[in-house]
């Protein structure tokens, strides 16, 4: 009797043991398993698919050339310009004046100012009719004359950031006052008004200067206004090009103050290799990037290109734009844009053929799922792709999270 109950006894343990040894061993399966999901998992990069804008474009150097001619003035004293860089100017128009005395000249620029002030504050005090049904707008215009600033500011683009400062405050204190906040600029403008009166009551002695014809006024000369031949556009050759863009600048008389742009067409004169040429053409637009004066994407046309039968050959690009910036430029650093391509960047590693198909993975919750591409750009590092107008769904989107490095890849597996 106690041998059949040791014997069931050791039945039981043998089972128990058994049970054991099975649920020790699923375990250990799963958590191999686990480990082995995670450490594919692990290897799975990824990247954002973002849009992104690249450019084809030939770096050189570049002669600016226009139809200026000389402003002169014999008197003699401190000059004071009235005009700015790259402002258009009819025949007549005082662009300068120069005062016997530097105090003749501090007091009346002094005076100036304070016109600008008084017209500022006389626009500030009559901003109580500001338009709020639309407060979310009037916040957008602020912000938007802010990041102007700011850009201006970021760019040295300092003279114009006096301007949007001015408009920023104005916009600004505008809606202060239509919300129900008193300002009262009443006494500062009686101030300010008394003041003026004082300086403009005073005797200046000062002799102007007008334009003898209208066009674009330059403030001051650079020396390189007669080396090459605006009239003879046609006829500068390569040699020509690089001869001006290596030469010293000429010594001006002392009587010239400024220059005035005839022509409201101006030219941009380059040498390049000619194998960069090969897909140029007169028939679209170019931009051309000044990067050491803070130009960029400037619009010009393809005027003339020279024979093509050396290594070299001349370029001549055609603008009608002005303004102090442009105004300028002689001889600079510059960039032409030959193309231009904007898609959804995505790295080269993350690219796969699949029946026929190049595309990439992409994780949408936690599937893998594959997506078309169709490559409108590639370097060595990235490929710019996007979904031709024509085709069907299934293709990459902006932001997707897309695969860059990863293996055993396929449409919906769990990751």
């Amino acid at each position: 009797m106690a041998t059949k109950k040791s014997s069931s006894k050791n039945k039981k343990m043998r089972i128990a043991a058994l049970v054991l040894m099975l649920f020790l061993a699923f375990y250990f399966m799963c958590f191999f398993v686990y480990q082995f999901i995670s450490y594919k998992n692990a290897e799975i990069r990824t990247e954002v698919a973002l849009k992104e804008t690249v450019y084809n474009k030939i770096e050189t150097k570049c002669f600016v050339l226009r139809d200026e001619s000389f402003i002169k003035s014999s008197a003699s004293g401190t000059t004071v310009s009235f005009a700015k860089n790259g402002q258009r100017i009819a025949a007549g128009d005082t662009v300068t004046m120069v005062f016997d005395s530097q105090d003749d000249a501090a007091a009346y620029l002094k005076m100036n100012e304070i016109k600008k002030d008084i017209e500022a504050f006389e626009k500030i005090s009559g901003q109580s009719d500001i338009d709020l049904s639309n407060i979310d707008s009037l916040n957008r215009k602020i912000d938007k004359e802010l990041y102007d600033y700011l850009d201006d500011v970021d760019s040295g683009k300092f003279r114009d950031a006096i301007s949007d400062a001015e408009l920023y405050l104005g916009t600004v204190t505008g809606k202060q006052i239509a919300v129900g906040e008193k300002l009262d600029v009443s006494k500062k403008l009686e101030s300010l008004k008394k003041e003026y009166e004082e300086y403009n009551s005073k005797d200046y002695s000062y002799t102007k200067v007008t334009a003898e014809n209208s066009g674009y006024y330059i403030n001051g000369v650079d020396g390189y206004e007669k080396a090459l031949d605006y009239s003879s556009l046609n006829e500068i050759t390569a040699k020509d090009i690089e001869k001006a863009i290596a030469s010293e600048p000429d010594k001006v008389s002392s009587d010239v103050i400024g220059r005035s742009v005839g022509a409201f067409k101006w030219y941009v004169l380059c040498v390049v290799d000619v194998q960069e040429t090969v897909n140029l053409s007169f028939d679209k637009e170019y931009y051309l990037n000044f990067p050491y004066s803070g130009i960029e994407k400037l619009p010009v046309t393809l005027y003339s290109m020279g024979e093509r039968t050396g290594d070299k050959v001349s370029l001549v690009f055609c603008c009608d734009r002005m303004n102090d910036d442009l105004a300028d430029l002689r001889i600079e650093d510059v960039e032409i844009i030959t193309e231009e391509y904007t898609g959804l960047k995505i790295p080269n590693s993350a690219i796969r053929t699949e029946d026929g198909v190049k595309g990439v993975y992409v994780i949408r919750g936690h599937l893998l799922g594959f997506r078309k591409i169709h490559v409108i750009y590639s370097d060595a590092d990235f490929s710019l792709v996007e979904k031709p107008e024509d085709a069907e769904s299934g293709y990459i989107r902006l932001y997707d999270l897309v695969v860059a490095e990863g293996v055993d890849l396929y449409d919906d597996k769990l990751v």
